[in-house]
């Protein structure tokens, strides 16, 4: 009995010495591991109807699947980052050309900032701050801002383009193995079948849900920014509209960033109501929607409280970036789920709650 404890501590010992291991080798693969996860769950409905018409072939099915999410997010992704990649180099040569016309970076900043402070100059005496030492030294700060966040990006691009492999690599053997994969996991649980079930029923419901919910935000948002950009009279709101949708999904920023870039581009070039138009209005009707609909969307789906969502989304997306969006809602149902299942448990006769462990 001593004997066969000690070798029960050495193993557990050892497991915990080369499970330390494997996190540290595998800890730069979580992030699309993750995001495997996610795709697999949500398009295994699709994956379920390709292996039926493909005669329960599972690597036949599982490659056909894959295929289809390259199609799907793949192709599109780069024919954005492309077009992203091209307009971000022709803001940087008018940016530029226009920089030397003025005279330099601090030059033209105050020359874009000139029809502004005249603006506030109506209500308030600007006259005894200096106002040019202060664009001058932000103007400094942009330039650095964006040399480095250029250099950040060409530096990330190998790591992205890996981790979307990595990503397409893993949802192909989740459609394939994965629920062979659950049901292993599962019987590692000391746990009723039952009991598994919930937990995998909880955990898939809460990423589909999230999934819809960011559609829902993204098409609700991006109307409502197509609406305003109408309203102020850009000729491409419908385009900038679907810009917004997309960006939508983007942690902190959202579709801020069309908006918002756009508010400051009619503060300059247009009549000044335009722009504050239509920054209040991305403020009230745009971002602010992502922060009440979502978890009123996704709550009513998965039986959380709203604000418990609401919490658990920003807690997420702080600590794990995008990512964080669907972690977050995931960790918080279950937790909410175990909590029922230890209610459960401790509410049961000791004898009948021991027969259900069996």
């Amino acid at each position: 009995m001593h004997e066969k404890r000690a070798t029960i501590l050495f193993l557990l010992a050892l497991l915990l010495i080369v499970l330390g291991f494997t996190y540290v080798i595998t800890e730069p693969f979580l992030k699309p591991f993750a995001f495997a996860v996610i795709l697999a769950v949500v398009f295994y409905p699709v994956h379920e109807r390709i292996l039926s018409r493909t005669k329960h072939r599972p690597g036949s099915a599982a490659l056909l699947s894959t295929l289809l999410l390259i199609v799907l997010f793949g192709v599109p992704a780069f024919i954005i980052a492309t077009v992203a990649a091209n307009e971000a180099l022709s803001a940087a040569h008018y940016l530029g050309r226009r920089t030397a016309e003025e005279g330099g970076l601090t030059s033209f900043a105050l020359t874009l900032a000139e029809r502004p402070l005249r603006f506030v100059g109506h209500w308030v005496d600007i006259s005894k701050y200096d106002i040019r030492g202060i664009i001058a030294t932000h103007a400094q700060r942009a330039s650095g801002w964006v040399v480095a966040v250029g250099a950040s990006t060409l530096s990330n691009l190998a790591g992205l383009v890996t981790g979307a492999l990595i990503t397409f690599v893993v949802v192909f053997f989740l459609f394939r193995d994965g629920k062979d994969w659950g049901y292993r996991a599962g019987r590692l649980m000391p746990l009723a079948p039952s009991q598994v079930a919930r937990l995998y029923r909880d955990v898939s419901e809460t990423i589909i849900a999230n999934v819809h919910g960011m559609l829902f935000v993204g098409v609700v948002q991006g109307v409502m920014v197509g609406i305003g950009m109408r309203i102020v009279g850009m000729q491409s709101s419908l385009l900038l509209g679907l810009a917004a949708g997309f960006a939508s999904i983007i942690p902190v920023v959202g579709s801020a960033l069309i908006w918002g870039s756009v508010g400051i581009y009619l503060l300059v070039t247009a009549p000044l109501w335009k722009g504050i138009f239509l920054l209040v209005w991305g403020t009230v009707l745009g971002s602010s929607i992502d922060n009440v609909m979502r978890p009123w969307f996704v709550g009513g789906r998965v039986e959380l409280h709203p604000l418990v969502l609401l919490f658990s989304i920003f807690g997420g997306v702080r600590a794990f970036g995008f990512l964080g969006l669907f972690l977050g809602p995931v960790v918080a149902s279950v937790l909410a789920a175990l909590f029922d299942i230890l209610r459960e448990e401790l509410a049961e006769p000791a004898g009948e709650g021991a027969g259900v462990a069996k």
